[in-house]
This record gives structure tokens, sequence and C-alpha cells, in this order.
């Protein structure tokens, strides 16, 4: 079995997991993939699943931490071609099956980064977390403040953005509010307004609280002129 055959069942045994108790009975009636008892036997020698008298299936630590950073690198690949590329979710998926066999655990999680840690795939399946997301929730403490909370005036780098919204962190990111972008905080009555590179942009407080930045030490000029563009507000129905 080779290295992308094996990934293969590894992603299946993921998603059977997800959707019931596995056991070798689910494994055989799986119609993405063929488990024979031969590939099945295989999969239980190399320490990735146990097996068993009743039939019941599970994941070993091994395999466990396997399929998960398959499935992390897939959803992680979908994401990005959807938020970044502005592909449509169907279209994802045969990219992101190429791409979760070359992307390492390092480019996973600058991936991730850039996204803003998203939780879930454009199909809304879970994406299993990275030490990124650990790392970032534990740096919020400390170095990361909300938008919401910096003063008029000032000049902050985005670090992530942490929200459910599918659509409201593409948004963000079509108008240049992702991580590493430089913003400057124009007002915060009555509405939320800061400047991105060329455009204001006007927002609700609660997009603000998901907006997580860092005041910069030295990295990049902290005064840079005030320029009167186009505004553009974020609308839609409800709460984005």
């Amino acid at each position: 079995m080779d290295p992308k055959e094996l990934d293969e069942y590894m992603e299946a045994l993921w998603y059977i997991t997800e959707k019931e108790e596995p056991c070798v009975d689910n494994l055989k009636k799986y119609e993405r993939r063929a488990f024979t008892d031969e590939v099945i036997s295989r999969l239980e020698q190399a320490g990735y699943i146990k097996i068993a008298e009743s039939g019941a299936l599970a994941l070993t630590s091994d395999g466990y931490e396997k399929s998960r950073q398959i499935i992390r690198c897939h959803r992680l690949a979908e994401r990005l071609l959807a938020d970044v590329l502005g592909m449509k979710p169907k279209e994802t998926e045969e990219g992101a099956c190429d791409f979760e066999h070359v992307i390492v655990p390092e480019i996973a999680d600058s991936i991730c980064t850039l996204l803003g840690h998203p939780r879930e795939c454009p199909h809304g399946l879970k994406i299993p977390e990275g030490k990124c997301c650990r790392g970032a929730r534990e740096t919020v403490s400390s170095a990361i403040v909300s938008l919401d909370r910096v003063r008029i005036g000032d000049v902050v780098k985005v670090s992530y953005v942490s929200t459910p919204s599918n659509s409201r962190m593409h948004k963000l990111s079509h108008f240049g509010i992702i991580p590493g972008a430089s913003i400057r905080v124009h007002q915060r009555y009555p509405s939320f307004v800061v400047e991105c590179g060329n455009t204001q942009l006007a927002m609700e407080e609660e997009m603000a609280r998901e907006i997580f930045v860092m005041y910069p030490a030295d990295g990049f000029d902290s005064t840079p002129p005030v320029r009167r563009h186009k505004w553009r507000r974020f609308r839609g129905r409800g709460r984005l």
C-alpha cells in the first residue's frame, strides 16, 4: 500500500467515525473506499486500528493522529481555495484531495493562521485543531487584544480573526482584514470604523470583537497620514 493510498484509507476511517460507531461491517459497506479483508488486516497489523472480537473497531493513538492530520490538511485546503480563491464548496473537494498529501503540519499551521484559525470547512465539517490554534488562544490573554479595545488613532497589526461566520470571514478577507495587515482605528461610535490600505470600513462592534490585533513594537510606522477614501459598510441579513 503506497503512502497516498494509505492516506485515503485513513481519511475514510475518520469520516466513518464522525458519522457512526465504526465496526468491520460498516467499513465493508463504505461506498467511497473499498475496505477489503486484506486492507483491514493490513491497517490492523500496521497499528492504525484495533478490532474487538465483537467486530467493533477503533483507531489507535497512531491511527487517530494520522487521520486527524490528513483531515486537518484537507479541510484547511478547502478553506484556502474557498476563502482566498473564491471557489465554490463543490469545486474545492478535488483540489483539496491533492493538497492533503503534500502539506506538512508546519505548512498546515501557517495556512490555518493565515485564515484566522477557521473552525469548519466550507461544507460545515469541523476542522481538527492544531498547535497554532491552541497557541493563539493562550496568546490572546497577554499580547493580543480584540479590535474593539483599541483607541482611536492607534495603528495595530491583525493577528487573526476568530468568527463562527464563514461569510463574515470571507468579507473581512476580501477587504484586506487578514493576519499581518495593519489597520488604523478611525472611529468607535456610532459604528466602528477602521482604515485598511486605501479603504475605510465600517462594522458593528460585535465584528470588531472577533478581530484580534497586536500593537507593533517597531515593525512598521504607526502614524501614517489619514487618507479619505470611499466608505464601504458590511451589510447583510441579521448578524454578520
